[in-house]
């Protein structure tokens, strides 16, 4: 077991607890002081444990970053498929599928974003986050060219590089408007969905639809 490997699964009601202090106050110092600035003497400090105790679970900080990091993809996926019906992601409302693809995506980047920021600086750091970072870019690539290849009024030449500029596109516009926004740019957050949705649209169709 490497020492970046997390040591032990809690089973027992308590030990669960303690696991969740444990991220709960790492998360905290993490989007507070930033990941670099945050020890794991201050993480059991904040969660109310022993060093000793944090390191039955956790062999490092590595080891506590990646598993919220984990966790994070993991309630992504629940939240995707709680909003999307297989309807929508047949297509058969392209206009009313970007808008909530682009919508939720806001809603997801605006939920603590400090911390959010804290995980996708260090998941182009820290090689195993790295590789979670990619794992699941890959993942969202494939479903964004499988719904381009499938949807009739889609005229992209080439659907997988046609997925990769729009998760570009909108990559970076939650990076810009919600992580490292340093200024307000004026904007309601409908605004820019709004014109992002259309953005997309007019990419991928040439024209966006009539409702």
């Amino acid at each position: 077991m490497s020492g970046r490997e997390q040591r032990h699964l809690p089973k027992q009601t308590r030990s669960q607890e303690t696991f969740k202090s444990i991220l709960a106050a790492a998360a905290d110092l993490f989007e507070a002081k930033g990941y670099e600035q945050s020890t794991t003497h201050q993480i059991a400090k904040a969660a109310g444990v022993s060093v000793g105790a944090l390191y039955r679970y956790f062999a490092d900080k590595e080891a506590i970053i990646k598993e919220l990091y984990q966790r994070e993809i993991t309630d992504l996926r629940k939240l995707v498929l709680s909003e999307f019906s297989l309807t929508d992601l047949m297509g058969q409302d392209l206009n009313r599928l970007v808008r909530m693809t682009v919508a939720l995506a806001f809603k997801v980047y605006s939920q603590r974003p400090g911390l959010r920021r804290v995980l996708s600086e260090q998941s182009r750091k820290i090689a195993e986050l790295r590789q979670l970072r990619t794992a699941q870019e890959q993942e969202m690539h494939q479903a964004v060219r499988q719904i381009l290849a499938v949807v009739p009024a889609v005229q992209l030449p080439d659907p997988e590089v046609g997925a990769y500029l729009v998760m570009l596109f909108l990559d970076s516009l939650l990076e810009d408007s919600i992580l490292h926004a340093r200024t307000d740019n004026g904007f309601e957050q409908d605004r820019i969905i709004d014109a992002a949705t259309d953005f997309i649209l007019r990419y991928v169709l040439g024209s966006v639809p009539k409702t």
